[in-house]
């Protein structure tokens, strides 16, 4: 995501000194209630998780330590916008994102099992965002709210065709946000970065097998970088 954040800041370092000798656009576009447009996004995914009392019993006395790691994904999407209160505005979210998770199980004798777990979700956020003063053809926002998601691709399996770590397939995660709302003379493009952390321990108690047995709790988190698009005023 260092990349992702270094692109942001060039976006808004190469806008702010083209919109200081380029026209006014999109005037009327703060006089328009309602917005439409889509969204790409490049983001990270990891697992946050605690281990449980079984983890130091003797069943697992060979398990050295259990790692998850960050790995890549993207985004695709529609975004309704409706003004509020100026400067209030509240977002609509329908996106699809392709997520990979990563953990490894470490044995004191040197193996290692990795359990690569590939995920398609359906999210759905509502946020608020609180925009800046126009200034010329570019302003700041800072933007916040939740976002349910819900697992709609397949899950990894082991050799026996069950879940590996058995998860949850629903959650909600708190999101927030900053960007920058940059004007063309037909569209708005927003370049955007976004941090979430899910609400619900993910794993499900239930469904309790060796792979999930030594973990309490797992919490996604995820880290998105976000070009969105929006149409003018009519």
């Amino acid at each position: 995501m260092k990349k992702s954040f270094t692109v942001f800041l060039l976006f808004i370092i190469y806008f702010d000194t083209f919109s200081q000798s380029s026209t006014f656009n999109l005037s009327g576009y703060d006089d328009t209630k309602v917005h439409y447009g889509f969204l790409l996004g490049a983001h990270s995914s990891y697992y946050r998780l605690e281990y449980s009392s079984v983890f130091s019993s003797s069943n697992y006395s060979n398990l050295h330590s259990i790692l998850p790691d960050v790995s890549p994904g993207f985004k695709l999407g529609f975004i309704s916008d409706f003004s509020i209160y100026y400067p209030f505005d509240l977002r609509t979210l329908l996106q699809v994102s392709f997520q990979e998770f990563k953990v490894d199980y470490l044995y004191d004798d040197g193996t290692v099992f990795s359990d690569v777990r590939p995920a398609t979700f359906l999210e759905s956020p509502i946020l608020i965002k609180y925009k800046s003063k126009r200034r010329k053809n570019s302003r700041m926002f800072i933007i916040g709210g939740i976002k349910p998601s819900l697992e709609i691709g397949a899950k990894n399996k082991d050799e026996a065709g069950k879940d590996i770590l058995e998860l949850r397939a629903f959650d909600v995660s708190l999101e927030i946000g900053f960007g920058a709302d940059l004007f063309f003379p037909l569209f708005k493009l927003s370049p955007e970065i976004r941090y979430s952390r899910g609400l619900f321990n993910m794993i499900n108690d239930n469904s309790r097998n060796e792979y999930n047995l030594p973990i309490d709790k797992i919490i996604i988190h995820n880290i998105s970088f976000f070009l969105t698009f929006e149409g003018g005023p009519k």
